[in-house]
């Protein structure tokens, strides 16, 4: 009997994880508390943690609007729109009315990976079945569409996929739907190969690298830069949770591996401190490593 890997989605699912504020439900987002409860990620920031959005890059004329975008940026629209733009749905999305899910979070409606998947897999990974499922398909077999045919649905939707348009009535801009367009190209990646569906834990990751990882960082990365600097050498460091919840540290955040996974790779939404270790040139094994790694400290 298969073994619902934990939180494989956000905790959005329903409603015990939210709050509510001027009538709209949102969740608890670990970010938040990240933010709210460790006072050395604000040094980490002035000591150079701060998330780059791509400021001060410069172009030939001729790149293409694809070319130009943001594939981390992407990444960090995928997690959590909302957040990263600074808007607050106040119904939930028709789109997701569509589609066979049962989540009363208008917060989560909206979210891509409540359909799609922290392992861009929808029905056929992770979200096949449990409170997450909606029956969509994943982003992966999106992946080799060519990016104006990906950019046409983004905006303009697909009432038979259950696809909002997220053009102008969503307000995003055509940098950001370039910038999901090209997370989906290059940044999403299969990952049934690598985290065990059943168990939640790493298949390819080496817990010895991931130690070395997790420590000190890629030959030539600064102790400010680490995962210990923030999260401490048994990641019990910071408390993802708040009274009179049960303490969260890494040790429980990585039952939700795939998000874990993301999270490493692209950061958080809405300026929370996590570094987008994607832009530092960990690759996707890398980050099995750690995972691995993180998997054996004490709960």
């Amino acid at each position: 009997m298969r073994r619902k890997v934990r939180g494989t989605g956000d905790p959005g699912g329903d409603l015990k994880n939210h709050r509510t504020t001027n009538g709209v439900v949102t969740p608890f987002e670990r970010g938040e508390v990240h933010m709210k409860n460790r006072s050395v990620c604000a040094a980490a920031a002035v000591l150079g943690l701060v998330l780059s959005a791509g400021c001060g890059k410069t172009y030939a004329s001729d790149t293409t609007p694809y070319q130009r975008a943001d594939l981390t940026r992407g990444g960090r629209l995928f997690d959590n729109w909302m957040k990263e733009k600074g808007v607050t749905p106040t119904a939930a999305n028709p789109g997701y009315l569509l589609t066979k899910g049962t989540s009363k979070s208008v917060t989560a409606s909206w979210r891509c990976n409540e359909c799609h998947g922290w392992d861009y897999r929808g029905v056929d990974g992770a979200y096949a079945t449990g409170s997450h499922f909606t029956g969509v398909q994943g982003l992966l077999v999106a992946q080799g569409d060519p990016p104006e045919h990906l950019f046409d649905v983004v905006q303009g939707g697909s009432e038979a996929k259950g696809m909002t348009a997220f053009g102008v009535a969503q307000s995003f801009t055509d940098e950001d739907i370039w910038d999901i367009v090209k997370f989906i190209k290059e940044g999403t990646v299969d990952l049934s190969g690598r985290i065990d569906l059943a168990t939640g834990k790493a298949i390819t990751g080496d817990a010895a690298r991931g130690k070395e990882l997790y420590e000190n960082g890629l030959p030539g990365t600064n102790v400010y830069q680490t995962c210990t600097y923030c999260h401490g050498k048994d990641g019990r460091r910071i408390n993802f949770h708040t009274a009179p919840q049960a303490p969260e540290y890494l040790s429980s955040v990585v039952e939700s591996p795939f998000q874990f996974t993301h999270h490493v790779r692209f950061g958080y939404s809405g300026g929370v401190l996590m570094p987008a270790y994607h832009d530092r040139g960990w690759t996707v094994d890398n980050v099995m490593d750690v995972l691995a790694y993180v998997e054996t400290f004490p709960k």
